[in-house]
């Protein structure tokens, strides 16, 4: 049996669970405290090409930004190009524009703050086309309209950006 390499967690959860961390495709379990080592490595060897699929995924995708002048330079790019996208989406979806800010994220593309009517956008947004930049935006406003992601949320997006399932997939990889 060939195992990848892993690293184990042992937490208060009721279930294993795999993660492949980019840039590396290091490969983390977390795993109940009861669960025995001989459970964890038979889960990872199920889930092997599992693994091998989003290690390969992981390959082609570019290297997290660091902060630096690149950095610096993307920010302010995508600071000129939010107010022109949030004034019409906003005059679309009948809303006052929200306030916005940038900022590096690990695991979002956006974040919608409803009681401050904030959005922020992830940095690495600036290396994406502008597309999926347009549809980040509408999909925080919509929150502005539905906090979570139900069936009320999923017409809002619908309603507005009706290709907006191919877009989620296209960022998402």
């Amino acid at each position: 049996m060939n195992l990848p390499a892993y690293t184990v967690t042992r937490k208060r959860v009721k279930g294993l669970r795999i993660t492949v961390k980019a840039p590396g495709g290091e490969v983390r379990v977390s795993a109940p405290r009861h669960a025995s080592d001989a459970a964890i490595a038979a889960f990872v060897a199920e889930k092997s090409a599992w693994i091998a699929k989003h290690r390969e995924r992981i390959s082609h995708m570019p290297a997290p930004l660091e902060p630096g002048p690149e950095a610096e330079r993307l920010r302010r790019e995508l600071k000129a190009k939010i107010p022109g996208l949030l004034a019409y989406w906003s005059d679309r979806m009948a809303l006052e524009p929200p306030g916005f800010g940038v900022r590096m994220m690990r695991t979002r593309w956006g974040t919608c703050n409803i009681q401050r009517r904030h959005i922020t956008i992830g940095l690495e947004l600036a290396r994406r086309d502008d597309e999926l930049l347009e549809y980040v935006i509408v999909h925080e406003l919509a929150h502005l309209y539905e906090r979570g992601h139900g069936a009320r949320f999923y017409a809002i997006m619908d309603r507005y950006m009706p290709d907006w399932k191919a877009k989620r997939r296209v960022l998402n990889g």
